[in-house]
């Protein structure tokens, strides 16, 4: 039964255009970067700085696909704005998204079920509200999250193309952490609330507990009473 409802969650959830999401819960530094692996697949890696900037490094032996972007999470009408940069290995600035002066605008994301602030973005333009993918050359980069004071939350989205898994078994093992600790998790650090709509696979769960426990309780007494009757 279980397998059932998250066979429908995933099955409905394959039609959300959405990242993968990652949790950084330490601060990435230029000497110890947050490592992105296949950088085309689309991530979101949810981050808080807390008074340095964080730093993500991406090494590919070929050309790609490269589409960076920030938000931030809207827990009110004000927002703490955040920038990202890109370093090649000469230690050459070779792409600047500056949050400072960027228009932040409001978003609902139906995934996650929340608002955000959008950020400045790197890519192409499209005519839409996130960029596409531009071609950069192989090579090691390093991607830079700050701003003035260094803090507040954050999502870098990383990547344009969606991946969740092959097959069935390989979308169970991705949705059950973010079902069961990555959404709850982000709700209370990142958007500090409960949301109870983010515990719903757990009270589920907890309740087919219940209804197994009950039904094995019936089968336990039913069978010690026969053996009872029994001469």
């Amino acid at each position: 039964m279980r397998v059932l409802f998250l066979i429908i969650f995933i099955f409905f959830s394959s039609k959300i255009s959405a990242h993968q999401p990652k949790l950084i819960k330490y601060s990435p530094t230029i000497n110890n970067p947050h490592e992105i692996i296949f950088p085309e697949i689309s991530k979101a890696y949810y981050g808080k700085l807390n008074g340095n900037p964080h730093y993500y490094k991406i090494e590919s032996e070929k050309e790609f696909s490269f589409y960076a972007g920030i938000t931030i999470p809207k827990v009110n009408e004000e927002y703490n704005w955040i920038s990202i940069e890109v370093i090649d290995q000469n230690n050459n600035t070779i792409f600047f998204a500056d949050g400072k002066n960027h228009s932040w605008k409001s978003w609902y994301e139906p995934y996650a079920r929340d608002w955000y602030w959008i950020g400045p973005q790197i890519g192409t333009h499209n005519n839409k509200e996130f960029k596409s993918s531009l071609k950069i050359n192989a090579g090691k980069y390093i991607i830079k999250v700050f701003n003035e004071n260094n803090y507040g939350s954050y999502s870098l989205a990383v990547g344009e193309k969606e991946f969740f898994g092959s097959n069935i078994f390989e979308k169970i093992l991705t949705w059950i952490p973010i079902l069961f600790y990555i959404g709850p998790y982000m709700d209370i650090v990142h958007w500090q609330k409960l949301d109870l709509k983010a515990y719903i696979p757990h009270i589920f769960l907890v309740g087919l507990i219940f209804i197994i426990f009950v039904i094995l309780k019936k089968k336990i007494l039913r069978k010690n009473f026969i053996n009872q009757k029994k001469p």
